[in-house]
C-alpha cells in the first residue's frame, strides 16, 4: 500500500487504500481521471460526501458569493452566517417536528464532540451508550465512542464512560430467530439500568449516540422497532438521543434524514458531509430547544476558528440552494434504489452471499474476507474503466456502493458490470 508513499508523508490516514496507487488529477460528474487520463467511476462518492457528484459550478458560485469577503475572524458575525444557520435550523427542525438551535463546527468528529458538550451541559457526565460496530470519529474523544479498539490504541486518555450495546444486526444477534428482533431481545433492552447486564447504573445515562445506518460497521441497517425500543428506554433513564447523520444525512438512505427511516425523534442531530458536497470541511449540530439555549450552553462553551469562514458558509448556502431546487429528491433516490437493486441482482457469482439496497446505498455481502481484493481488482484492469468501491476494516466481507445521488441509470449499470467483472476474478482465484 505504501510502496510509492513520499518520504514526507505519514501513512496514518491511508487505512482504506488498496493497490494500485492512483493519483487523481481531475474529476467531472461521477468520474475521476488519473495522471494518465484513465477514467474511474466513483461508486464511493468520497465516502458519502458527494451527493451532487464532482460539480465545479458549486465552487465557482460559492467563490462569487464571497469575492468581497474571502475571510472573516471567528468572533465576527456576517449576514451569510446568520442565513446559513437559519436555513439549517429550519430544515432540521421541520424534519424533527420541534424547534431547535444550530451551532457550527469544522468536521464530523468535531461535531460529535460539540454534541457531547451540549449533552454534558444538560445531563452532566454520566455514561454514554453506543452500539457495537458504530463509528463516530477518531479524535481523542470520539475514538472512544467508535467500536474499533484500533482507534483507541493511540489515544492519550482512557476516555469517557461508554456502554456498548450489542451489534444491531439481526443476522448475527444471538437473540435473533431470523424474523427480526424477538421478545427476548426486547426484554434485554428493558433491563438496561435495572440490573448489571450492560453495566448501566440505576442513576441513569447521559445519552445514546447512534447512526441510522452503521456505515463503518458494515452498512448495517438496525431493526427499526428494536431501535425505537432502545431510544424509548434510554429516554426513560434520562438520556438524550444524539443521531449521527454525518454519513446518512440528505437522502443517502432515501429519507432526507436517516432518523426518519426509523421513526425516531432525536434531541441532537450532527450533520456534515452532504452539506458541502465535499468541497470544504463543515459540520453543524442541531439541538432541540432549550438544550443549546444561552442559559444552558452559554457563550464560551464552544469555539471554532472557522465557524464563520465565508467560503465554507457560501458553499453550504450554494448546496442548500441545490437541495431546495430538488423537491423530488426522495422519489429520485427511490428510483436510483430500484435501478441498483435490479443491476446488482442480475450478478451471478458464488462469491456473493447477499445484496441489500437502502436508498442510494448498496451492500454486497461476500462469502469470505474478499472486500479489499475486490476493491483492488476493480481498478486493476487497464482495459476497463476503474471502479472505486467502499469497504471497511470492520466488515472485510462486505463491499459497498454509495454513488452520487445524481448518477445516471447507464452509469449505475456500468458500475454493476465492473463490480461483476472484479467478483468473477475473485471467484476464479478462490
Amino acid at each position: 500500500m505504501t510502496a510509492s508513499l513520499p518520504a514526507e508523508m505519514a501513512a496514518g490516514d491511508l487505512v482504506y487504500r488498496t493497490p494500485p496507487d492512483v493519483r487523481f488529477e481531475r474529476a467531472e460528474g461521477v468520474r475521476l481521471y488519473d495522471e494518465s487520463g484513465r477514467e474511474y467511476l466513483d461508486a464511493e462518492a468520497a465516502n458519502g460526501s458527494l451527493s451532487w457528484g464532482y460539480d465545479s459550478s458549486i465552487v465557482r458560485e460559492a467563490c462569487l458569493r464571497t469575492m468581497s469577503m474571502p475571510a472573516l475572524p471567528s468572533f465576527c458575525e456576517s449576514t451569510l452566517r446568520v442565513r446559513v444557520v437559519r436555513r439549517l435550523a429550519e430544515r432540521i427542525s421541520a424534519a424533527v417536528g420541534a424547534p431547535g438551535r444550530v451551532a457550527l463546527e469544522l468536521g464530523g468528529a468535531q461535531g460529535i464532540e460539540m454534541a457531547m458538550r451540549i449533552v454534558a451541559a444538560n445531563r452532566g457526565g454520566g455514561p454514554i451508550m453506543t452500539f457495537q460496530g458504530g463509528y463516530h470519529g477518531r479524535s481523542p474523544f470520539t475514538a472512544h465512542l467508535s467500536a474499533s479498539a484500533r482507534y483507541r490504541a493511540v489515544q492519550p486518555w482512557s476516555g469517557p464512560d461508554v456502554v456498548r450495546l450489542p451489534y444491531p444486526d439481526c443476522r448475527t444477534c444471538s437473540f435473533s430467530t431470523g424474523d427480526g428482533c424477538n421478545p427476548a431481545c426486547a426484554a434485554a433492552v428493558e433491563r438496561l439500568g435495572h440490573d448489571d447486564l450492560f453495566g448501566v447504573p440505576r442513576t441513569g445515562v447521559a445519552a445514546l449516540v447512534l447512526e441510522p445506518l452503521l456505515n463503518v460497521g458494515g452498512c448495517v441497517v438496525p431493526d427499526s422497532a428494536h431501535l425505537r425500543r432502545v431510544v424509548d428506554h434510554v429516554r426513560s433513564l434520562g438520556g438524550l438521543i444524539v443521531v449521527d447523520e454525518i454519513f446518512t444525512g440528505m437522502h443517502r438512505l432515501g429519507h432526507e434524514w436517516g432518523f426518519q427511516l426509523h421513526g425516531i425523534e432525536p434531541d441532537i442531530v450532527v450533520a456534515s458531509k452532504a452539506l458541502t458536497n465535499g468541497v470544504t470541511a463543515f459540520s453543524c449540530v442541531w439541538a432541540r430547544e432549550p438544550l443549546a439555549s444561552p442559559e444552558i450552553f452559554p457563550p464560551g462553551s464552544h469555539s471554532s476558528t472557522f465557524a464563520g469562514n465565508p467560503h465554507s458558509l457560501a458553499v453550504v448556502d450554494t448546496v442548500l440552494d441545490r437541495w431546495q431546487d430538488w423537491p423530488e429528491a426522495r422519489q429520485d433516490v427511490a428510483h436510483l434504489s430500484t435501478v441498483l437493486t435490479k443491476a446488482l441482482g442480475e450478478l451471478r457469482n458464488d462469491v456473493i452471499t447477499g445484496v441489500s439496497v437502502t436508498g442510494a446505498l448498496a451492500k454486497v455481502d461476500l462469502a469470505g474476507p474478499y472486500a479489499s481484493r475486490v476493491r483492488a481488482l476493480a481498478t486493476s484492469d487497464p482495459g476497463l474503466p476503474g471502479l472505486l468501491l467502499a469497504s471497511t476494516g470492520m466488515a472485510p466481507s462486505t463491499v459497498i456502493l454509495h454513488p452520487p445521488l445524481v448518477t445516471s441509470e447507464e452509469d449505475l449499470r456500468q458500475m454493476a458490470a465492473l463490480l461483476g467483472a472484479a467478483l468473477d476474478r475473485v471467484e476464479c482465484e478462490t
